[in-house]
């Protein structure tokens, strides 16, 4: 080769932009956008990868996505503005082999959640032998079980919308964004897009699937489980477990005692009869913090001319969020939102008879007529291990009574309950599919959870002028956490106290959602280790 011939090569360096605004109506030429900001030629953007994007809707009126974005380019464009040169980012997590656990090859998983589905998975790829027990039913036949309750109002305590084939999440928003992407949250997300969901889960910054899609990733999820060797038994009902000497030994299911040393727990934040049991056999328990509140409703064509703008076509940005928090007077607890669903409805859940709490699900699309969302005060955890549970129980129980004992929910306008008093005039339209009972919720509620969201609703007027006006409860919102947690060893996940007991996901009050308690599951099974126990 002739020296000359040397400039044939172009030198390429690697950048990354961060915060490009590209306008909702060009999110399909992002790297247009980019030349232009950079004022280069298109053709000079090489391999160009979205590493993040969100929404930005600071600015009402003119919403954009905002994008950090990895590319190549045959310019140097050091020094340019919003560019700095491409580095790894660092990995916020240890290497997930560093702390092997040992487990038998035949693990038994209690709960087909997320934090259990992801356990299951995940030990049968690595070798494992895994039998996978859910007291509910598999998620299609959970969907008609579900319809016909609205109906019936006939209420089956083991399959409903908070137990059964993909927990809780599966009656949700199926929201997917996390405070912190690490290893294993990053791993159950590259499973959810190879179990068929959408790629731009991996790289927006608040990804969604609804409830919709995540009945169809369940059923791909399990098929793959049993092509795997897994053994999935739906209806199968977790009623106690033996413990010899701090071991586990044997756990019994549907009245039959099965023999085994490594025992998951997944069964979610709502399966108050386990932490009892435990607490009978002696595994640690400790109470903790949680929140509960109302659950909100307003048109959906309010909070996106509130959080968007007159006129922004919503087909491009999708139906608009809020997230809203407000300190009391005395700052001595708060008023925030959670959970919020754009486009959804509200459902009833139970997890025993003759109580009532309400949720909020939504699906992919996100464009039916009505939003709502819970706003929730904090509770602080109870010097009773168990008045946490006490305390939701009685709020749900006497909300069922005040809706008239068939799952019909007392609810108010935020307007009438700011004067606390009756609503003067019919109440407005509702999602919820059981009826609403005119009450007056300062009645329900204590003083101190009622004063609060006073607080809150006078501070959320303030960012979204309507939301007292326009906006109704459907009480009470009592699910957003445990007030129990079951301690466990940071590295090897078992319980403190009772070896082969794994305990995970937001039933033991470690994860909150569904890919943080589907990574909480990855995390344990990628550290197991083989052996004979």
């Amino acid at each position: 080769m002739e020296c000359g011939q040397l400039g044939i090569f172009t030198l390429m360096k690697k950048y990354r932009f961060r915060e490009l605004n590209v306008p909702i109506s060009k999110k399909d030429e992002v790297p247009l956008v980019l030349a232009k900001g950079l004022r280069i030629d298109k053709g000079e953007i090489k391999n160009l990868k979205v590493e993040r994007y969100s929404l930005d809707s600071r600015r009402r009126g003119s919403p954009h996505f905002s994008y950090t974005v990895n590319f190549e380019c045959t310019r140097d464009l050091d020094g340019k503005q919003g560019v700095v040169p491409f580095t790894e980012l660092p990995e916020n997590e240890r290497d997930p082999l560093e702390n092997t656990v040992a487990m038998p090859k035949h693990v038994h998983v209690v709960g087909a959640g997320p934090a259990g589905l992801w356990t299951t998975y995940t030990l049968l790829r690595r070798g494992f032998k895994v039998t996978l027990h859910e007291q509910g039913e598999p998620v299609a036949d959970r969907f008609r079980s579900i319809r016909r309750f609205f109906n019936d109002r006939v209420f089956n305590p083991h399959s409903n919308v908070l137990f059964g084939e993909g927990g809780a999440g599966a009656f949700s928003d199926g929201k997917l964004n996390t405070r912190t992407r690490n290893f294993f949250s990053q791993a159950v997300l590259e499973d959810m897009v190879d179990l068929g969901m959408p790629a731009d889960i991996l790289v927006f910054a608040k990804p969604h699937l609804g409830t919709d899609r995540l009945a169809l990733m369940l059923r791909e999820l399990r098929k793959r489980i049993v092509e795997l060797g897994g053994d999935f038994k739906f209806g199968s009902v977790f009623e106690d477990i033996e413990i010899k000497n701090g071991q586990v030994v044997k756990a019994k299911f549907n009245g039959e005692w099965i023999e085994t040393s490594a025992l998951v727990l997944a069964t979610g934040h709502s399966s108050r009869n386990i932490y009892e049991l435990l607490h009978e056999r002696g595994v640690a328990l400790e109470s903790k913090g949680f929140a509960m509140g109302v659950r909100v409703e307003h048109l959906q064509s309010l909070i996106n001319e509130r959080q968007l703008g007159r006129g922004v076509d919503t087909r491009l940005t999708g139906s608009a969020e809020y997230a809203l928090t407000a300190k009391t007077i005395h700052e001595t607890s708060a008023a925030y939102s959670f959970c919020m669903c754009p486009g959804g409805v509200l459902v009833p859940c139970a997890s025993e008879p003759e109580m009532l709490a309400t949720n909020g699900m939504s699906h992919s699309h996100r464009r039916g007529p009505y939003a709502n969302g819970a706003i929730v005060v904090p509770i602080p955890a109870s010097a009773d291990l168990f008045g946490g549970l006490a305390f939701q129980r009685l709020l749900e129980q006497n909300a069922f009574v005040a809706g008239g004992k068939n799952y019909s929910a007392p609810a108010q306008t935020i307007q009438a309950f700011m004067e606390n008093c009756l609503d003067r005039r019919n109440l407005p339209k509702t999602t919820y599919p059981c009826g609403i009972v005119p009450c007056n919720l300062r009645d329900l509620l204590t003083h101190s959870i009622a004063d609060s969201l006073v607080e809150g609703f006078m501070n959320f007027e303030r960012k979204i002028p309507g939301f007292i006006k326009e906006g109704l409860i459907v009480a009470p919102e009592t699910r957003t956490s445990s007030p129990v947690r079951i301690p466990r060893n940071p590295d090897s996940m078992e319980s403190v106290n009772t070896k082969g007991l794994f305990v995970l996901g937001e039933g033991a009050g470690y994860s909150g959602g569904i890919v943080t308690s589907a990574a909480d599951g990855a995390r344990l099974a990628y550290r197991a280790k083989a052996v004979v126990l």
